[in-house]
């Protein structure tokens, strides 16, 4: 059996890169990422949103590396975004990192997140048949 993304025909079709969904037959090895944030391994914080995205992404891909997972493993993300016109550079970067089949995801606009600085936050599931 494998994992397998799809889309809904009885829906809207997608209004960006992602799936409606995905199955995740028994017996995967699933790992669910912890938000991750724009913050460089020496803790500092750029201002500008799109450099933000490329350390989030890198950091999902260490985290992902760390237990034998890769990006084309990602069924679900999850994106918090504190300013709407920040989407085009965030979706930017997405698009260097990820490529079809395009994971499910989901985007949430929201007044705040943990530090003022920080904006955006993203969380990951992500799945392999088997051992990872």
């Amino acid at each position: 059996m494998t994992i397998k993304l799809f889309d809904c025909t009885d829906v809207a079709a997608p209004f960006g890169n992602y799936a409606h969904g995905a199955i995740i037959p028994p017996g995967a090895t699933t790992i669910h990422l912890a938000g991750q944030v724009g913050v460089r391994p020496d803790g500092s914080i750029p201002d500008d949103a799109g450099e933000q995205t490329r350390i989030i992404f890198a950091n999902i891909e260490a985290v992902l590396a760390s237990q034998g997972f890769a990006f084309g493993d990602i069924v679900k993300m999850s994106y918090f975004v504190v300013d709407a016109e920040d989407l085009p550079s965030i979706r930017a970067v997405r698009d260097t990192a990820i490529s079809a089949p395009w994971p499910a995801a989901s985007l949430v606009l929201v007044k705040a997140l943990g530090r003022r600085e920080w904006k955006l936050e993203v969380e990951c599931i992500a799945a392999r048949i088997g051992e990872a």
